[in-house]
């Protein structure tokens, strides 16, 4: 088998949205394993937003949020992003109970 060294991602490319790495041969004959190898993959979008809170069910059992980006996030990224799931009602409904049993205690 042919173990490496992985060294550090590379800045991302804008051109084309691409970062890379060098794998060093650590163990390993080296004329079954290359000595280097190059990895790429594609850079990741600095998005962060702040998570905003749930809404109430909505009549279709769903709940959604609109998150907004932050501050010092990548600008081509969208200035917010709107999530929506599925309620569980069950969970929703036991906890409402669970929170009047343990006032009444």
């Amino acid at each position: 088998t042919c173990r490496y060294v992985r060294g550090a991602w590379s800045e991302c490319d804008s051109k084309s949205n691409v970062r890379s790495r060098m794998l060093t041969l650590k163990k390993g004959n080296p004329e079954s394993c290359e000595t280097t190898k190059t990895i790429q993959k594609k850079c990741k979008k600095a998005c962060r937003y702040e998570k905003s809170s749930w809404s109430e069910c909505s009549p279709n059992g769903e709940m959604s949020r609109t998150d907004m980006l932050k501050a010092n996030s990548d600008p081509t990224c969208d200035q917010s992003r709107r999530i929506t799931k599925k309620c569980n009602k069950n969970k929703q409904v036991k906890s409402a109970k669970d929170k009047g049993r343990r006032n009444r205690q």
